[in-house]
């Protein structure tokens, strides 16, 4: 084989081989955010409140950072205490909890027992059984807590379920909602 050949040859497959790098480069960059696991505690989440017989919907924001769920007494905002362990593989607690909606009730304290963090690509991570709780002051200064049960979903960066009053609240007896969120 002459030189000219072989320096035809090798062109040649040096630019077989940039059009394989480039194109699979190409499509790592163009993968879908909903393609990738989501970290809970990587953003600031919206969450909307609905309660179910009337009264007023509202939201708030929070952050999320995780707590160990080996904790035997684990504080829900200034009124309320967990009794823990939490039997749960990963735990977390809203963070710089904010009321969005004028004149709703102020929130105290969010905790989430789920089942991973990240949420794995595509999947979902559902929050652990009696390891859910949220509590808020109401306009009479009244602090309720409730439990609540719901999904982690990676593809839309989102969480819902429903919440209950818990039995140990005086004043929320009752009442029942469904809440739902997404990741700023």
């Amino acid at each position: 084989m002459t030189s000219r050949y072989r320096f035809s040859a090798a062109m040649l497959l040096l630019g077989f081989a940039f059009l394989l790098y480039g194109c699979g480069n190409s499509s790592k960059s163009t993968t879908p955010p909903s393609n990738q696991p989501m970290d809970i505690t990587s953003g600031t989440w919206t969450i909307a409140i609905s309660p179910s017989g009337g009264g007023s919907n509202w939201s708030m924001t929070t952050t999320f950072t995780t707590f160990n769920c080996s904790n035997t007494n684990i504080a829900l905002g200034p009124s309320w205490t967990i009794p823990g362990p939490l039997s749960a593989t990963v735990c977390l607690s809203g963070s710089n909890l904010k009321s969005k909606t004028s004149g709703s009730p102020t929130p105290q304290g969010l905790i989430f027992g789920v089942e991973a963090n990240p949420v794995p690509a595509n999947g979902t991570t559902t929050m652990a059984q009696n390891t859910a709780y949220f509590a808020n002051l109401d306009s009479s200064n009244n602090s309720d807590a409730y439990d609540l049960t719901g999904t982690f979903t990676a593809a839309s960066k989102s969480v819902s379920g429903t919440y209950t009053c818990d039995t140990n609240s005086a004043t929320c007896s009752g009442q029942t909602g469904t809440f739902s969120g997404t990741m700023n």
